[in-house]
């Protein structure tokens, strides 16, 4: 008996009926677990059972927070080979993907197809190991001799594979370009993903729905590392872009769908474009553009040494010495001489960079006087990019660089507004020889009250 039955009893009330059950319904997740009582006869089929609960379990734990790569598993290519180190990630269906060793896959004889490159990636894989005999089942006799053996015990890890893709447009880029344009083409795909009603069709009107993402049974088991790119221009043949592909894990799958959903973008693409082009471009400005050379006095021996009359003129062993001639002057510099100097630097252009993430970090050479520092900047991005030059505090850099997550990507080859952020001490000197660049905030505010749609005060 409730207490208002008891005090209404009290009062000489009649108690009142119960209210009727509210409705419900039942539904299996998929997670059975063993109901053992006294006088189970424990089988394997019970032990499989009890693995499989706790298997299940967590893989939907795994599966809530999301796939990425936690750590390690970085990617190189040395010899012809790839090098996979171990590291641990966790696929979208909640699966951890864990390896101790390096894992090595070699790439002779690999040729990509029309547009292609390669996905590397990490997949769950198994293999039952050990030795144990069988002693038969219960209702046998173990002495009849009808025993065998099987394998106890199951290593869970990986295997590294290779995923061919393709990208329209990608045989048709300059050999410094194809990494910039695949990297910002994979980005670009990643942004409209989820079909984000601010950049996809329809993004004139609000979406009329805005029911949460279905449930998705066939989730990938694989989890991608890096992008590997034929190069024959370089001495290893192939080129890896890590960030290109990786992400790594950092956010449950319902934020980071609706962050794409509503036009934002997440934290681990955002982290992974600045990633990307900082690594990309520490390797262009690091070997830096092989030096050019004069071969007009090489060239004019050998067209000399190749004409008709003088092969006909000469002995084999008169050509010899003729040949010899030539190697000797080659190693004296005086047939191959440096080309003349370069007219300024490069652009990042004509590095092979060509989009940039919406924010980032560029070299700065402090011990230069400011003025030539700040050009060395506007030559690296170019004339078509709108540059505005700022002062600020350390942590005023972080501020501005998260704050810009949600903005476009910056192409050098079409009109940007862009600051560039220099930190400085307590003293007004630099921190460091870097500065960073973001791209400006377009907000134009007006007063519909003053009449006129005439822009009353700007932001950036």
């Amino acid at each position: 008996m409730t207490i208002s039955e008891s005090t209404a009893e009290a009062a000489g009330a009649a108690p009142t009926a119960d209210p009727p059950p509210t409705p419900s319904a039942t539904a299996d997740g998929g997670i059975d677990r063993l109901n053992a009582f006294d006088g189970l006869f424990l089988r394997a089929e019970h032990l499989n059972r009890i693995q499989d609960y706790a298997r299940e379990l967590a893989l939907a734990v795994g599966a809530a927070g999301g796939p990425g790569v936690v750590e390690g598993y970085e990617v190189s290519v040395k010899d012809a080979t790839l090098r996979v180190g171990g590291g641990l990630a966790v696929s979208a269906e909640g699966r951890p993907l864990r390896s101790e060793r390096l894992v090595t896959l070699p790439l002779s004889g690999l040729n990509p197809g029309l547009d292609g490159f390669w996905w590397v990636e990490v997949a769950p894989d198994s293999r039952p190991y050990g030795d144990a005999p069988v002693q038969g089942s219960y209702c046998d006799d173990p002495c009849a001799g009808t025993g065998t053996t099987r394998h106890p015990y199951v290593a869970e890890g990986v295997r590294i594979r290779l995923a061919e893709g393709a990208e329209r447009g990608l045989d048709n880029q300059l050999p410094a370009s194809r990494r910039n344009f695949l990297a910002s083409r994979i980005f670009a795909a990643e942004r409209t993903e989820h079909s984000p009603w601010p950049y996809g069709t329809g993004a004139a009107h609000l979406p009329p729905s805005w029911a949460p993402p279905a449930a998705t049974p066939g989730k990938p088991g694989t989890v991608r590392l890096a992008v590997l790119l034929r190069d024959p221009g370089r001495p290893d043949g192939w080129e890896v872009d890590t960030w290109a592909a990786r992400r790594d894990r950092a956010a449950a799958p319902p934020q980071r769908y609706w962050q794409s959903r509503l036009g934002m973008r997440p934290w681990d693409a955002y982290t992974a474009q600045i990633l990307q082009f900082q690594e990309q471009l520490g390797q262009v400005l690091g070997a830096g553009p092989a030096p050019a050379a004069d071969l007009g006095p090489l060239l004019e021996q050998l067209a000399l040494i190749g004409e008709q009359q003088f092969l006909k003129s000469h002995t084999k062993d008169q050509l010899g010495r003729e040949v010899a001639r030539l190697v000797t002057g080659i190693g004296a510099g005086t047939l191959i001489r440096p080309a003349a100097a370069d007219a300024g630097p490069q652009t990042l252009e004509q590095l092979g960079i060509v989009e940039l993430p919406p924010a980032g970090y560029l070299p700065f050479a402090p011990e230069d006087e400011r003025s030539a520092a700040l050009d060395g900047i506007r030559a690296l991005l170019g004339q078509q990019v709108d540059l505005r030059y700022c002062s600020c505090a350390l942590a005023d850099v972080a501020r501005a660089v998260e704050e810009a997550r949600h903005r476009d990507r910056i192409r050098l080859d079409e009109p940007a507004c862009v600051d560039v952020l220099l930190p400085l001490d307590g003293q007004g000197r630099p921190v460091g020889d870097w500065v960073a660049f973001v791209r400006r905030e377009q907000r134009h505010c007006y007063d519909p009250g003053d009449g006129s749609d005439r822009l009353s005060s700007t932001t950036g």
